[in-house]
């Protein structure tokens, strides 16, 4: 509760300004001194709480966070005070009603609050007309200047003309001070919570079943920014990393269910929750944002609201079923930490070249290596989506250099030899060449664009291994040791 306490109150009384007025007339009236009064201002920044020293008392609604005020306290040639309120970032049209409440005993008043809720008209109560800009009223009052500076215990308010006018719901006070007390800037009382989710690799069931299984790299992350706006409501902002450019991921909220009583057994509902967040974020390349500013009161949708958060696989059709067709997979407002990747991995063979690609054996490999020359080709799905490949070459000749290369498949009818393949061999996913040791030897490389998913279901080439004890052919295919399809069995 609100308690006044003087001592804490007390603003120096700033020194009286001597003045005298010096009149000159037609006649010879010798000057008279007017009497010195007082006065004093206090500032009032808007109410974030700082007066009770808790965001739960804090202004919600929809009114500019901008808005200030301040009393100046004048004495009177009487020996009263007048009292003037100015009000400034006011909206125009609207009238700001203007409080003076006398502190009371809580245990006496109806709510249980710390002051009347009847205002006091006789220090100030009033409506103020808001101007667009800086607006004032004022009040002269019956009461001594130096009892309303000195005496007087009470709270100033300045009540939101954009809600219903409360005495009781100090989230609806622009300001919120005490009376002839200065009350400064507080520190914004506006929440936020961000929370971030890893890649679904089946770690939020505990269950490598329920992790992505596709061909999305497995680098992209969501970061959730849970933000309360000036009138309480949320504002929920989903950042994905790592997108692929040109695809839409839908981004759902799936309300949490029984599951005995989903359609599929589901815990969560499978329509999305679009009041929460339920939309299509488009990917760039990189980060991507969207924002869904609901209706939704923050701290219920942080402290009581149950959901799944689920990013959708955006190359492939989409299913509220497969969890192994989610890129991300957790739970709504709290964070998923990393799992491990569960990163694809192929392994194709391929024996020496006796015809059997091309079902002839004119293409048959004929010079003087030994014909026990095999290779392996492993590729790997790196984290980012790109390809590491190691080709492993067995029974080599010690010494001998072997190009190994990948040709890109093409119409032979576009070739200069008439090839089915470009002769250029494609350096991206080509090794180059590999030194023979006599027995078993590889090397490894990594692709710098082509992503594995590619390299696995769409790449169409040709891989050779050529003789190195012939000259380099990229047509006679009877120099070749090794003739097969790029990644493929």
């Amino acid at each position: 509760m609100l308690q006044l306490n003087k001592s804490l109150l007390t603003i120096p009384v700033l020194l009286a300004v001597l003045s005298f007025a010096l009149f000159t007339a037609c006649s010879d009236d010798p000057m008279s001194p007017s009497e010195d009064l007082s006065s004093e201002n206090f500032t009032y920044a808007f109410n974030e709480g700082q007066a009770l020293g808790t965001a739960d008392a804090a202004y919600r609604g929809d009114h500019q966070r901008n808005l200030s005020a301040s009393i100046q306290i004048e004495e009177m040639d009487n020996g009263n005070a007048s009292v003037t309120v100015t009000l400034d970032n006011t909206i125009d049209g609207e009238t700001y009603p203007v409080h003076a409440h006398d502190a009371a005993d809580p245990n006496t008043t109806p709510n249980g609050t710390p002051y009347n809720e009847t205002p006091n008209g006789d220090v100030f109560a009033g409506g103020i007309a808001g101007t667009g800009g800086t607006a004032s009223s004022t009040n002269e009052t019956n009461i001594a200047y130096d009892q309303l500076i000195n005496q007087y215990e009470g709270f100033f308010v300045v009540h939101d003309p954009l809600q219903e006018l409360s005495t009781t719901d100090l989230t609806t006070y622009l300001v919120l001070g005490v009376f002839a007390s200065s009350l400064p800037e507080g520190e914004s009382s506006l929440r936020s919570q961000e929370v971030t989710y890893a890649f679904n690799e089946g770690q939020l069931l505990d269950n490598t079943d329920t992790a992505y299984n596709g061909d999305h790299p497995r680098n992209l992350s969501a970061t959730l920014l849970i933000e309360e706006r000036g009138n309480g409501m949320a504002d929920v902002t989903v950042t994905l990393n790592n997108t692929m450019d040109g695809f839409d991921y839908a981004v759902h909220s799936h309300d949490a269910a029984d599951a005995a009583t989903t359609p599929n057994g589901t815990p969560y509902n499978e329509t999305p929750n679009g009041d929460v967040f339920a939309g299509a974020i488009a990917g760039n390349g990189g980060s991507a944002s969207s924002t869904n500013e609901t209706q939704i009161n923050y701290l219920e949708l942080i402290d009581e609201y149950e959901a799944f958060f689920v990013v959708h696989d955006p190359t492939r059709d989409i299913s509220t079923t497969d969890l192994s067709t989610y890129l991300v997979l957790g739970v709504f407002g709290e964070e998923l930490e990393a799992g491990e990747a569960n990163l694809a991995t192929s392994t194709f063979e391929y024996s020496f070249n006796e015809g059997q690609l091309l079902d002839n054996p004119d293409t048959a490999y004929e010079g003087d290596h030994a014909r026990n020359l095999n290779a392996t080709m492993v590729v790997e799905e790196l984290i980012d989506g790109r390809a590491k490949i190691t080709v492993t070459l067995n029974n080599t000749v010690d010494g001998a250099v072997y190009p190994v290369h990948s040709h890109d498949a093409a119409d032979p009818g576009q070739t200069p030899n008439g090839t089915p393949y470009d002769e250029t061999p494609n350096g991206e996913l080509s090794p180059g060449t590999i030194e023979g040791n006599g027995g078993s030897v590889n090397t490894m490389y990594e692709t710098e664009e082509t992503l594995y998913r590619d390299v696995i279901n769409g790449y169409e080439a040709f891989f050779v291994v050529h003789d190195p004890l012939q000259e380099l052919s990229t047509i006679d295919l009877t120099t070749y040791l090794v003739l097969g399809l790029t990644a493929r069995e």
